[in-house]
């Protein structure tokens, strides 16, 4: 029984976190904001705009118990309400563009960042002074996207030095066998200067495979 419970935990853990973490609607006075990413999954490096949701608030429920009524939507926002994303240490402050809904805005951008932000309303709902922090759901890594996944060609200095020496050493293994081969006496048959030959070729493979590391790197 406890270990069914310990994988049930395990289970709804990142939904638990994932849902902390984005914060998504709240209230300011008589009114309900919410937000969201207008394309998903959220990629850093794709188009996308941030949607802000204004409506009058129901106060007889909590702003996240409760849809977007955009018979309620407030209008008239795009000079008196502005949003600021902040990742980290950087922030742009972005209008609001209205849609042909009610209470429904946009903002373009590009993330490209990757992770969580937060989104500070600047400004006014009509008489209301708002000061309000929301977090958006997590912008992704292009990863996401990709199929099938994309191996990195990138070799980090350790494994490429690491690499190198292995290469080298052979070389040097192989340069030893040539020497043994050159002082014994010719057979007969010219197998020694074959085995030299194909050593050789052998080298030359180490020296292209030393190449296409550089090149990775």
């Amino acid at each position: 029984m406890k270990k069914t419970y310990l994988i049930a935990l395990f289970l709804i853990s990142p939904l638990m976190l994932n849902s902390a973490f984005a914060h998504q609607s709240d209230s300011v006075g008589d009114y309900r904001i919410e937000i969201d990413w207008k394309n998903k999954p959220i990629v850093t490096g794709e188009s996308n705009a941030i949607i802000v949701y204004v409506s009058v608030m129901d106060k007889t429920k909590e702003a996240a118990d409760q849809p977007f009524n955009p018979d309620k939507g407030i209008e008239g926002l795009k000079k008196t309400l502005k949003i600021k994303l902040v990742v980290e240490e950087k922030f742009i402050t972005l209008p609001l563009q209205p849609t042909d809904i009610p209470g429904k805005y946009e903002s373009a951008i590009t993330p490209t960042f990757s992770g969580w932000s937060q989104l500070n309303f600047l400004g006014k709902i009509n008489e209301q002074n708002v000061n309000l922090a929301l977090h958006p759901l997590k912008v992704q890594e292009q990863e996401v996207l990709q199929f099938p996944p994309v191996e990195s060609s990138v070799v980090e200095s350790g494994d490429f030095e690491r690499e190198v020496n292995d290469l080298r050493g052979d070389i040097r293994e192989l340069q030893e066998t040539i020497n043994e081969l050159k002082e014994e006496p010719e057979d007969d048959n010219g197998m020694s200067g074959m085995i030299i030959g194909a050593i050789g070729l052998g080298i030359a493979g180490i020296v292209l495979g030393a190449i296409s590391l550089a090149k990775k790197k």
